[in-house]
């Protein structure tokens, strides 16, 4: 794949940029664990929260390494862009399934391997893999607080767009390896998480 496919532009003034999300299900007995904590109230949402918690950062650790050894991103920006999510989904019989995973808007190309080289252009590439291209129409400046790459919409100086590489999620859709990997990893450790979520609540701990 190639650099420019995960290019995106943006307005520069949006105020919520397009975002993505990764998730997985997890087929737990939900009905179990909420009979055997009902004299508890919210023990139930209580352990299940936790070991969600617990899940999605096991997942978000094993998406980092991989994506960073892929995408020319920071281990520290992965982790800032990255927003843990979940659900309690109930059916029309009443049955109750946890969908939980990730989601991050897509994340500006100025943070990704971009420069200026000494003609001035603006040279980037998103993937480790990839060598630098050069955007001759692209510019890099301040607007307000925040340094980006931006290209002008017509032949005026104003308006322009900001230019955005793509969001952690997708990073981590994008290759069905890594993707299987975390959904694995987030589902066994929540599998093995609740159980000790569940004799926590049982015995006071922390409640």
């Amino acid at each position: 794949m190639s650099w420019q496919e995960y290019v995106s532009y943006e307005p520069l003034n949006v105020t919520e940029r397009p975002a993505a999300a990764l998730a997985v299900t997890v087929e737990s007995d939900i009905d179990r664990v909420s009979a055997l904590l009902s004299g508890i109230k919210g023990g139930w949402q209580q352990a299940v929260g936790s070991a969600l918690a617990r899940a999605a950062n096991a997942g978000k650790t094993e998406a980092k390494k991989a994506v960073t050894e892929q995408y020319a991103l920071s281990a520290s920006e992965f982790v800032n862009r990255t927003k843990n999510v979940n659900h309690f989904n109930r059916s029309s019989d009443g049955e109750i399934t946890v969908s939980f995973g990730y989601r991050g808007s897509v994340i500006p190309l100025m943070r990704f391997d971009t420069s200026i080289d000494r003609s001035g252009r603006v040279v980037t590439r998103v993937m480790k893999t990839s060598t630098k291209k050069a955007l001759d129409h692209a510019f890099s400046a301040k607007m307000g607080s925040h340094i980006g790459v931006y290209e002008r919409i017509g032949t005026s100086r104003f308006p322009v767009k900001e230019l955005y590489g793509p969001s952690t999620p997708q990073m981590i859709g994008t290759n069905e390896t890594v993707a299987d990997q975390v959904e694995d990893k987030m589902a066994e450790v929540y599998e093995k998480r609740i159980e000790h979520e569940i004799t926590r609540v049982l015995n006071g701990w922390g409640v």
